[in-house]
C-alpha cells in the first residue's frame, strides 16, 4: 500500500492508503517526487464542480513529476532513471482499488506509458488520451522536482499565448491574477507585448504580477477599470483581452476598452451563475454572447507541443520557476494546504512525496 491524496468531491481532501500501481507490459512504475496544485481546477474537483471528473472518491493531482523505477516487459523507449511529467496512479476514467482517478498525481507511486512502443506494436489500439502529456525530461536536468512541476502550467500557458499571435508592440489586458494568468503574463512579455496590464481584486497577486513583468496593474476593487485602461493606453484601448478570470461581468466591462479590430482570447471556463448542473457559458457558441465571432482569438492550449520550448526557456534562464508557486508542503498536509488555497493565503502549492 502507498499514500495518496483522495477527494470526495464534497470539499474534503485527505491522505489515505491505496494499492501500489502495478505496471502492465507497456507501462512503467514511477516514484513520484512532487505534484503541484492546479489551483483553480483542483479546487473545482475537490468541490465537485468540474463536470468531466467521472466518479468519486478520486485520487487528486495532475501536475506531477517522477522517476521511472521499474519497466514493463514490452517497454523499449523508456528506461529506469528517466524522469517524466504526469505520472498517474490510475488512468482517467479508471479505478485503482476502491478509488477512481481524478488524474492521480498526488501519489507516492504512479504510472507512465511507453506510447511509442504501443503505437508500433498495436497501431489500432487507442491509448488513454492522458498518455500524450506524459513527456520525458532531458537526461541531464539539474532542476529541483518542486520547480519542475511548474512547467506543467507553464507549458499550457505558453502554448495558449503563442497560438494567440501575441507579438511585439501588441497591447494586452489580462483578466485574473491566478497562477495561469501570471504564467501567461510572463510569456506575453517574452514575446514582446506592450503594455501588458493585469487586472485583479487583491493587491498581493498584483504585486507578484509586477515582479513577473506587468507594465501596469489595476485593482478593480478600488479603481475604475475603464478609466484606468484608457489612461494607461492614452485612450487607444487594448489590442487583446486575455481572460483567465472567467468573470462574465468583468469581461463585459473590459470589452468597452477593446481597440477597433481587437480580439478576445477566452481561456477561462464561464459559469452561468444559475446554479444548474452543467451551467457552463460558452462565449464561442452562445447566441447571446457578448463577444462577436470576429473578435475571438484562435488561441488554444497544446501543452505537449510546448514541451521542448519550455525546456529551452528554462535552460536559457528565461524563467525563474520558483517564482510561480508560493508554498512547498509534505503530502501529509494536503488538507491544510487546500485550506490555504481557499483562504487565498497561498496561490500555488507543491506537495512533496
Amino acid at each position: 500500500m502507498i499514500k495518496a491524496a483522495i477527494t470526495d468531491g464534497k470539499g474534503r481532501v485527505w491522505v489515505d492508503q491505496i494499492p501500489k500501481p502495478k505496471p502492465g507490459a507497456y507501462e512503467c512504475l514511477c516514484k513520484v517526487h512532487a505534484c503541484a496544485t492546479c489551483t483553480g481546477t483542483d479546487q473545482k474537483i475537490v468541490n465537485g464542480k468540474l463536470l468531466y471528473v467521472p466518479q468519486y472518491p478520486g485520487i487528486l493531482g495532475h501536475e506531477s513529476v517522477g522517476t521511472v523505477v521499474e519497466v514493463g516487459a514490452k517497454v523499449r523507449y523508456v528506461k529506469v532513471g528517466d524522469q517524466f511529467f504526469h505520472p498517474a496512479a490510475a488512468w482517467p476514467g479508471e479505478k485503482l482499488g476502491e478509488v477512481y482517478s481524478a488524474w492521480g498525481g498526488f501519489s507516492e507511486f504512479a504510472l507512465v506509458t511507453d506510447s511509442q512502443a504501443v503505437n508500433e506494436d498495436q497501431p489500432d489500439y487507442e491509448l488513454n488520451p492522458y498518455c500524450r502529456f506524459q513527456q520525458k525530461l532531458p537526461d541531464v536536468w539539474n532542476v529541483s522536482p518542486a520547480d519542475t512541476t511548474m512547467m506543467v502550467t507553464l507549458k499550457e500557458a505558453a502554448s495558449f499565448v503563442m497560438s494567440s499571435e501575441i507579438g511585439p508592440g501588441l497591447s494586452l489586458l489580462i483578466l485574473g491574477s491566478g497562477p495561469v494568468a501570471v504564467s501567461m503574463l510572463r510569456f506575453a512579455k517574452i514575446l514582446g507585448a506592450h503594455p501588458v496590464i493585469m487586472v485583479a481584486r487583491r493587491d498581493e497577486p498584483l504585486t507578484q504580477a509586477r515582479q513577473i513583468g506587468a507594465d501596469h496593474t489595476i485593482n478593480v476593487t478600488h479603481v475604475d477599470l475603464v478609466d484606468a485602461v484608457k489612461q494607461q493606453t492614452h485612450g487607444k484601448g487594448v489590442d487583446m483581452i486575455l481572460d483567465a478570470a472567467g468573470n462574465l461581468p468583468l469581461l463585459k466591462t473590459a470589452m468597452s476598452v477593446l481597440a477597433p479590430n481587437g480580439t478576445v482570447a477566452p481561456y477561462a471556463i464561464y459559469d452561468k451563475g444559475d446554479g444548474s448542473k452543467g451551467g457552463v457559458y460558452d462565449i464561442k457558441q452562445d447566441e447571446e454572447s457578448i463577444v462577436q465571432l470576429g473578435q475571438l482569438s484562435r488561441a488554444k492550449v497544446n501543452e505537449d507541443q510546448a514541451h521542448q520550448y519550455l525546456i529551452d526557456a528554462v535552460r536559457l534562464s528565461l524563467l525563474d520557476l520558483s517564482a510561480f508557486y508560493s508554498h512547498t508542503m509534505p503530502l501529509e498536509k494536503i488538507s491544510e494546504g487546500f485550506d490555504l488555497l481557499r483562504s487565498k493565503q497561498a496561490t500555488k502549492i507543491v506537495f512533496e512525496m
